[in-house]
């Protein structure tokens, strides 16, 4: 168990932690956002509000009313901030995964070099996935 948590403190897993955690919070909360304005799309506005102001009240009853009043005035101005939230939830969630994979290089550092991708894998695999499971827009 000693050995476990000097190499632990040694490959700073606690700050590696804690920077996953906070990016991901980071770009949690645009996404969330960004959901809340794509609900706004297809319920009306007023109904979402009074749904949100609902299940607000339960989770935080202190302070739903100064939540509500934010998110209305996210609602309207979504034009405007939907293509800033975009942008901060992408890079984000560009250094969450960033720290993501530098960590789970240290966790795995044992097994010598990684194997190098190829580089049009990322390409084929979605390609494949689309022309084999019969989607219509490949027809």
């Amino acid at each position: 168990m000693q050995r476990v948590l000097a190499g632990f403190f040694r490959n700073q897993g606690l700050l590696l932690a804690g920077a996953i955690a906070y990016y991901a919070l980071l770009s949690a909360v645009p996404l969330l956002i960004l959901v809340v304005i794509a609900f706004s799309r297809v319920v009306e506005p007023q109904e979402l509000l009074a749904l949100l102001a609902r299940y607000l009240e339960w989770l935080v009853p202190s302070q739903s009313r100064a939540v509500l009043a934010d998110v209305e005035g996210v609602l309207h101005e979504r034009a405007a901030l939907g293509a800033l939230l975009v942008a901060t939830m992408l890079f984000f969630s560009s250094l969450a995964f960033s720290v993501l994979e530098k960590a789970m290089g240290v966790i795995f550092s044992h097994r010598g070099r990684p194997r190098p991708v190829m580089p049009w894998c990322p390409f084929f695999f979605p390609t494949a996935w689309y022309s084999f499971s019969g989607s219509p827009s490949w027809r």
